[in-house]
């Protein structure tokens, strides 16, 4: 066999590995996006970037200290439309209750409200990622919204089962509880 045909084989036969193998159910994605609904944020005006326009879920923080980076968005040209710069700072948990933080520009207390942009569900692992619902003073005075991503890690057959119990209630809702 030429060698692009043996490459094109061992990158058919990688894939088909990893999309056989240790999936998370089907059902708990939309589970979690039932619970969690998706909130959506002004990223077109620059007066009021970062503006939640249409509010899904509100969560509360339960943890003090926990990063945000400050909402970015870009533009490619004056004639081209705004993007969400998808710049989160990480909140890691692990299944035993470990953390693993990734600095941000911000801190967020426990109290502090957010919104869920988007859930994601990989095969051993929940992501939220979460916006401030307001503005949080930054060192200098001045106000910013927070962009942070709540990675829970599990066991994938708990993922694989949608045991949408220890999921949600003996999880997330430790770090993040569902105000509205």
């Amino acid at each position: 066999m030429h060698r692009p045909m043996l490459l094109a084989l061992a990158v058919v036969t990688t894939l088909g590995v990893s999309i056989s193998t240790g999936q998370a159910s089907p059902g708990l994605r939309d589970t979690l996006t039932d619970r969690f609904r998706l909130s959506r944020i002004e990223v077109q005006n620059p007066g009021v970037e970062g503006h939640v326009m249409k509010q899904g879920t509100v969560l509360r923080l339960q943890r003090n200290g926990m990063p945000a980076n400050v909402l970015r968005t870009v533009q490619a040209n004056t004639k081209s439309p705004r993007f969400h710069v998808r710049d989160y700072a990480r909140v890691e948990v692990r299944q035993d209750g470990q953390l693993t933080l990734t600095p941000g520009a911000l801190s967020l207390t426990k109290g502090t409200p957010l919104v869920v942009l988007d859930v994601k569900v990989d095969p051993d692992r929940v992501h939220l990622f979460t916006h401030t619902l307001d503005p949080v003073r930054l060192p200098d005075g001045r106000a910013a919204y927070g962009c942070t991503e709540f990675v829970f890690i599990f066991d994938p057959a708990t993922l694989h089962q949608e045991d949408i119990a220890t999921v949600v209630a003996s999880r997330i809702d430790q770090w993040l509880s569902v105000i509205s």
